[in-house]
């Protein structure tokens, strides 16, 4: 009977070891900010923000699964853009027809677009295996995979509209989320108009704030930036003459990017409206640089929808 209690006890402590870990969240132990954002669909259709907040973000980022475990990396919006528009494969068919996830303007030759709806050979099956239970997948699978494949045949333009370069380029620098406070604050930030529909501005007072700004790129740190800083423009044809602001690299906040994941902003602008008039309204943009690139990145430009461009509004209280 001891022998049995022995042995039985173990097995017990073997399986306990074996027993893969969870992942670690290393936000954890962070105190995000609670800022808000727009809903998913308030989001154009088919941007490559909606593919990420509707589709990529509830139905592929799965704990220990594409949740940055391994590439394709859905964790955010832009380690999901970098890991799959012009990034070579690892896996392929039996003829070796797929070079890149994504091919900008063929979904035919796109891998992405044939494992969610070929079964290829010696690999795991049609994506998804699996998926998280807020993901509506299962009632919109055709219309998500069509929305896909027109994202593809458009070019595969970020969420701001821009267009990638050729294969394996390096990619422009972003910018994914957005939170303003009274200027010296980083725990109540100023929120978006909750009377207003769909994408609302961010409702500030007439004094001093801070704008930080979730700058990002795929191989360079965003310390290194050659360029980093914003302009406010009352008109928004008239970025072209305003004056720049620093964006001053600082120790980060964790705040939610534009599809409400965790995030660390480093990058803010300090702004005096100390005397502007309730009422006023301000379109933001970023220019970023990454040193790679031959001319600064504006986020959003002139080609973006004026549903990005209500991202980035400030309306004065």
């Amino acid at each position: 009977m001891l022998k049995r209690i022995v042995v039985i006890s173990c097995i017990i402590a073997l399986v306990v070891s074996c027993k893969k870990d969870d992942p670690v969240n290393p936000y954890d132990d962070i105190v995000r900010v609670q800022n808000d954002n727009p809903e998913a669909d308030d989001l154009p259709v088919g941007n490559f923000a909606w593919l990420q907040a509707k589709v990529f973000g509830p139905t592929c980022a799965n704990s220990g699964c594409h949740d940055g475990t391994f590439e394709p990396a859905f964790s955010s919006i832009n380690s999901s853009y970098n890991t799959l528009v012009n990034h070579p494969v690892i896996t392929n068919d039996d003829n070796g027809t797929f070079t890149y996830r994504v091919v900008p303007g063929d979904a035919s030759n796109s891998l992405l677009h044939e494992r969610l709806t070929v079964f290829i050979p010696n690999t795991s099956g049609i994506m998804p295996l699996e998926y998280e239970p807020a993901s509506d997948w299962p009632d919109n699978e055709a219309f998500y995979i069509n929305q896909i494949a027109s994202w593809i045949n458009a070019g595969a333009k970020d969420m701001f509209g821009h267009s990638p370069g050729s294969g394996n380029a390096d990619f422009p620098p972003s910018a994914e989320g957005l939170v303003v406070f009274p200027s010296g604050n980083t725990t109540t930030p100023y929120p978006r108009d909750e009377d207003g529909i769909g994408i609302t501005p961010i409702l500030v007072d007439a004094a001093p704030i801070d704008i930080w700004i979730l700058a990002t790129d795929d191989n360079t740190a965003v310390q290194d930036f050659t360029t980093a800083h914003i302009k406010l423009a009352s008109d928004i044809n008239d970025f072209p003459t305003e004056s720049a602001i620093d964006l001053v690299y600082s120790s980060p906040l964790t705040a939610l990017d534009f599809t409400d994941q965790d995030a660390q902003f480093y990058y803010k602008a300090t702004v005096d409206l100390t005397g502007v008039p309730s009422g006023q309204q301000y379109f933001l943009r970023v220019y970023l640089n990454d040193g790679v690139q031959s001319e600064v990145t504006e986020i959003p430009n002139d080609g973006s929808s004026n549903v990005i461009n209500a991202l980035f509004l400030l309306s004065v209280q």
